[in-house]
């Protein structure tokens, strides 16, 4: 697995070509990053799926049941 975003992968995710727009998308969104000499930002893999939740569980909903041993006291 790559430790950073391909630049396929930045264009998905900002919606972008150009590096420019790439670091101004990722300031603007609160994405932390490192300019390459390419001028390219660099991007952590690790960050990008901690931020769209997908390390995240899924929560289990707790289903109310009724007590019927109430009634019968």
């Amino acid at each position: 697995m790559a430790m950073f975003l391909s630049k396929d992968e930045l264009k998905e995710l900002t919606g972008y070509s150009r590096p420019s727009s790439h670091r101004r998308w990722l300031v603007d969104n609160g994405y932390p990053f490192e300019v390459g000499a390419d001028g390219y930002p660099r991007v952590m893999v690790a960050c990008v799926t901690q931020r769209l939740g997908a390390n995240a569980e899924p929560r289990s909903r707790k289903v109310a049941k009724p007590n019927f041993a109430v009634l019968l006291r």
